[in-house]
């Protein structure tokens, strides 16, 4: 074997190297991506939580009636608070339905809670509630489908 052998080999050995190098920073970044992305979502739906949290009061449950030319009767109040509750369930279903969307969650940790979600369903002011949600067959559809799965108690998730 030549020293001239020797280097090709050599050159070849390192070529395939960098393209493997090159192929592990690649898929580094998609899963630097992902896991940004998903800080993203988390965190909008960690403020939609705060928010409903403090909206839900019933003082400023009035306040949000009474600003919008309502009478903020006890009753309306009551109509309001659970609608800030049904829409921060609904975004906690949007946001792990969208991590296991993007391989960030487990399917066994994807079933566990789904099972939560055909209970949530189940009632019937919450799922009246999703249904009107209309927005989300428009914006959403794969969340869509993926709800009215649940209620259909079909095990297919999009």
């Amino acid at each position: 074997m030549t020293l001239e052998n020797i280097y090709y080999i050599g050159q070849t050995i390192a070529v395939v190297a960098l393209v493997g190098s090159l192929l592990f920073v690649g898929f580094q970044i998609r899963q630097n991506t992902k896991h940004a992305r998903a800080q993203i979502q988390s965190a909008r739906v960690d403020r939609l939580m705060a928010q409903m949290i403090g909206f839900s009061d019933a003082d400023k449950c009035a306040a949000y009636i009474r600003g919008n030319g309502g009478e903020p009767t006890p009753e309306a109040v009551m109509d309001r608070q659970f609608y800030l509750q049904c829409l921060a369930q609904s975004g906690v279903m949007l946001d792990v339905f969208t991590q296991h969307r993007d391989g960030l969650l487990s399917d066994d940790q994807f079933n566990l809670v789904k099972e939560t979600y055909r209970r949530w369903l189940q009632q019937p002011g919450f799922r009246k509630m999703m249904a009107e949600m209309d927005s989300y067959g428009q914006r959403a559809p794969r969340f869509a489908a993926f709800v009215q799965s649940l209620i259909n108690d079909d095990d297919t998730t999009p």
